[in-house]
């Protein structure tokens, strides 16, 4: 029989060295990739909760009402319980007296559920429910922050990083807080949970904070930027609704003064890339904007469009006429006598605005200018709206023409194409562009000054 364990005499130290024995402890690997990898599963795969279409909502909140009243569960999956949580809690039903039974329902089951994919689901109805506030928002609140410490790793990531956010009266503050203190806003909010931060209700309450406190310092391009980085993000839809009042904020700071030529340029073409052309739009955040500042951008937009139209013919076409012709529009554009003005571009001028007057990418030229289509595309025009006239003027020998606003035959603003040889045979008041051989006085000029 072997001796006890405990009799067997013990190896020397130098007979364990002689073994080469390892006293090295084998060390947990570097977690940060592990780290950068669950970061990079949560941004791919951001939800499970599916967003049921707005026509689908009321019979999904029913259909959860006769559940909870009979108590009936059977073919019914954790997905859709919180699909129907999202048309409960919407801004539509969220305080009907017939649907109190459902709310009690899901407060009872986010205080008792087991941790896992219903209690972080829930956490995703509050954040794009939320409306400061109201009743649903401060009871799902009060529910969630009791069992904040059993959520996922998504949601432990967002309150580590907004401490407040089950608290309604402070959590807008201190996401504003978050926004205005990041270069991207969007960005910084996608990386702490929000999936799609501006359909949020609670980033939608601290974009209003955040745009406010950006609001007086818009005339700095950095605030500028950090304003477009959250409205137009470069991995994330252009925001649309709620979007007004920020434009709004944007062009208040120039309601006294006017922005440099380059300055005005980029602004109105950003803003009109990203929520169309008011001229051509009437919906969009332009349905209830601010009339004033409306009128701001488009006295930039008539500005702009005489200069393109008057950079284009500088540049391609080599006649002594045209500079005092250019100067001539320009300064009625100066003395504010041109209240709108609209561009159809032949197809030469058409690609050499294209290709040496617009930067930056982000103007659309169908939308942008009309096209005019007579005589090859060879003649440009420039349409003007003078008080109540409507002036039309052309590069090369094109006449100026000039009709009553309520003339049936008069052209337009605003449409897509044009053809010059029908306005000139439809024009019954048209000019030459010549000045006397003294050139002491500009018989065209007093012409247009005269019928306008």
């Amino acid at each position: 029989m072997n001796a006890p364990e405990t009799n067997r005499p013990r190896e020397s130290t130098r007979a364990l060295l002689q073994r080469g024995q390892s006293f090295r402890t084998r060390a947990l690997p570097p977690l940060g990739q592990i780290k950068r990898s669950v970061d990079n599963i949560l941004s791919r795969w951001p939800d499970a909760v599916r967003i049921p279409e707005d026509r689908d909502r009321e019979k999904l909140a029913q259909n959860m009402r006769l559940r909870v009243s009979e108590w009936n569960w059977e073919n019914i999956t954790t997905q859709r319980v919180i699909s129907a949580a999202v048309a409960v809690f919407d801004k539509e039903r969220c305080n009907r007296p017939d649907l109190s039974d459902v709310r009690e329902f899901y407060f009872d089951e986010i205080a008792t559920r087991e941790p896992g994919a219903f209690l972080d689901g829930m956490v995703g109805v509050y954040l794009d429910s939320f409306t400061v506030d109201a009743d649903h928002t401060r009871d799902l609140a009060k529910s969630l922050s009791a069992r904040s410490s059993d959520l996922g790793g998504r949601h432990r990531k967002l309150i580590t990083a907004l401490p407040q956010v089950f608290t309604p009266d402070a959590a807008p503050r201190g996401m504003a807080h978050l926004m205005l203190e990041t270069d991207d806003a969007y960005a910084k909010l996608q990386s702490i949970g929000l999936s799609s931060p501006h359909t949020s209700g609670l980033a939608k309450a601290a974009q209003k904070l955040f745009v406010k406190s950006l609001a007086p310092d818009l005339v700095n391009t950095s605030a500028r930027h950090k304003l477009f980085n959250w409205l137009t993000p470069q991995n994330g839809p252009v925001l649309q609704a709620g979007a007004g009042p920020a434009v709004e904020a944007l062009l208040s700071v120039w309601r006294t003064k006017t922005p440099p030529d380059a300055l005005r340029n980029e602004l109105s073409e950003a803003i009109i890339a990203a929520w169309n052309d008011p001229r051509l739009h009437a919906g969009g955040i332009w349905s209830g904007f601010d009339p004033e500042l409306r009128a701001i951008l488009l006295r930039w937009l008539t500005h702009q469009d005489m200069k393109f139209f008057c950079n284009m013919v500088t540049a391609t076409q080599n006649s002594h006429m045209w500079p005092p012709r250019r100067d001539f529009w320009l300064k009625l554009y100066d003395d504010k006598m041109i209240d709108e003005a609209w561009v159809a571009f032949g197809t030469e001028a058409r690609h050499y605005a294209e290709n040496n007057l617009l930067r930056g990418g982000k103007t659309d030229m169908n939308r942008r200018f009309a096209r005019q289509l007579d005589r090859g595309g060879s003649t440009s025009l420039l349409i003007m709206r003078i008080g109540n006239k409507i002036v039309v003027d052309g590069c090369h020998s094109y006449k100026t023409h000039i009709f009553k606003i309520d003339d049936p035959n008069a052209p337009a603003l605003y449409k897509g194409q044009y053809y010059c040889d029908d306005i000139m045979r439809r024009s019954r008041l048209s000019q030459t562009h010549y000045w006397s051989e003294s050139r002491k006085l500009a018989v065209w000029e007093n012409w247009v000054e005269k019928h306008v």
